[in-house]
């Protein structure tokens, strides 16, 4: 099942944002926004994308300038401190800006321009096209895709964690029109507006957590969100779905309704991908796909990355390509900064593990690191580091209660928690394995540095807004100190 590759394409390792190939011209800027220009371009002008975040902006790109009643965009002053600098500026007032050195274009408003900007660039693309989604694990999913695709050819994928409908625009706008892969996080903001402007024909959805809720949001509201991915997909494409998250059937029926074809996989018997048993310790999978039995080693370890390493060759049988070249890709891919990276540092003298999963949190992501620190190999402790989860809802408490359990059942050694969701969970847990809680992450600073021992293995992992990840940067200088 799923869409049969058109041709062979020559392999290549490929896989970054941009090429040194200019692309946009003044007739494709002029077509996309609408606009017109104030100061045109020299002849035989061209830029290479177009960017809305000053950090991500590329040799070559156009830059949208932001004003006081169009928010979207760059500042004027900081764009034109850049260097190199755009290579052309767009805005809804140019007569604000003060510089006559390079090219300025006006548009009716800012958004609609990039993002019209970026349904006329995904028109150019004559490459395969995925989208990703889900309540956990998207960044890395996109990126375990996007580098066993790039076997096949040229890929990009999504930049700086761009996924809502602006990001997703200024990405696509960015990238190659001539990539063979494009491989794009989406999001929930406004999920319908992305799928339109990527019409993905495969689409992975990696699970539904309690994530994003409001007062009055449920997670089948989630599902439903985020089922519009599938909205702006042509009848017969492949919806990869993982087959044990919650709300499957809320999922897997809106993927129906939009004629596509489902492949699921997971631990479920009736996966057509199945993780039939995944080794902790040596990070080893067993998975079942059709009548075969693959064994093969993960570089980054837990078993949510073993299922991520199903949904990744599940997506490269449906683009029609063979599964060696992905497993090869698949065995060497390593987890990304603040999603499960493990390094080694040093603290005070002493040798550690650091896993540095702090990037952001929910019940099911926490789930999995909790699971993975607790199977780790390691030579000395493991000592779980948690920040809260944010955005559960009125459920809050209560989702951060319920790892109670789960950790007194791991294999953690201690346990240091921060924040007051915490409060049921700290009472809950077993004396032994009570390290300290606090009322914030940088109050644990004086009580790790007393506690660590030589060899540790330390999970740090929280959501960002609960800045659990300045504890990383705090350990990552101390490091520099050291050296």
């Amino acid at each position: 099942m799923g869409v049969v590759a058109e041709e062979n394409i020559t392999a290549s390792n490929n896989n970054s944002l941009t090429s040194n190939k200019n692309y946009w011209t003044v007739q494709d800027v002029e077509k996309a926004t609408k606009g017109s220009w104030v100061i045109p371009p020299a002849e035989g002008w061209t830029a290479t994308g177009v960017s809305i975040f000053a950090p991500a902006l590329q040799p070559g790109n156009m830059a949208i300038i932001r004003t006081e009643d169009d928010k979207t965009g760059l500042l004027a002053s900081v764009a034109l401190r850049l260097s190199p600098p755009p290579s052309c500026l767009i805005t809804t007032e140019p007569d604000k800006i003060l510089s006559d050195s390079i090219p300025l274009l006006k548009v009716a408003d800012n958004t609609d321009a990039v993002l019209a900007m970026g349904r006329y660039a995904r028109d150019k693309m004559k490459g395969r096209v995925l989208g990703i989604t889900g309540s956990a694990g998207k960044t890395t999913c996109v990126a375990m895709v996007a580098d066993a695709l790039s076997a096949w050819g040229p890929t990009c994928k999504s930049n700086n964690n761009a996924n809502l409908p602006r990001g997703v625009a200024w990405n696509i706008a960015s990238m190659p029109w001539d990539s063979a892969h494009i491989v794009l996080e989406m999001a929930i903001g406004r999920m319908a507006v992305s799928s339109r402007m990527v019409r993905p024909e495969v689409a992975i959805f990696t699970n539904i957590q309690p994530a994003h809720l409001g007062e009055n949001t449920t997670v089948h509201d989630v599902a439903l969100t985020k089922s519009a991915i599938f909205v702006g997909m042509a009848p017969g494409g492949v919806a990869i779905l993982n087959r044990d998250m919650l709300e499957w059937e809320t999922v897997s029926q809106a993927a129906e309704a939009k004629q596509q074809n489902i492949v699921n996989y997971g631990t479920h018997p009736d996966c057509q991908y199945r993780l039939v048993e995944y080794d902790a310790q040596k990070q080893q999978v067993t998975a079942q796909i059709g009548d075969r039995t693959l064994h093969y080693t993960l570089a980054a370890g837990g078993k949510h990355m073993a299922l991520n390493s199903l949904a990744t060759l599940a997506a490269v049988e449906a683009l029609g390509y063979p599964l060696e070249p992905a497993i090869e890709k698949i065995g060497q891919f390593a987890a990304l900064a603040g999603r499960g990276e493990e390094k080694q540092v040093t603290v005070n003298g002493l040798p550690l593990t650091l896993i540095d999963d702090a990037y952001n949190a929910n019940p099911g992501s926490m789930q999995a690191a909790i699971e993975r620190l607790s199977g780790q190999s390691c030579s000395g402790r493991r000592i779980a580091v948690l920040g809260e989860m944010a955005e559960l809802g009125p459920g809050s408490e209560s989702y951060h209660t319920e790892l109670a359990p789960l950790l007194n059942a791991s294999q953690i050694d201690q346990i240091f928690l921060a924040g007051s969701s915490y409060k049921h969970c700290w009472e809950q847990l077993d004396e032994g394995k009570k390290g300290a809680w606090v009322d914030a992450p940088d109050d644990l600073k004086p009580l790790l540095l007393e506690a660590l021992q030589a060899n540790d293995t330390v999970l740090l992992k929280g959501s960002n807004s609960t800045k659990v990840h300045q504890l990383v940067s705090w350990i990552d200088q101390m490091q520099d100190k050291a050296g």
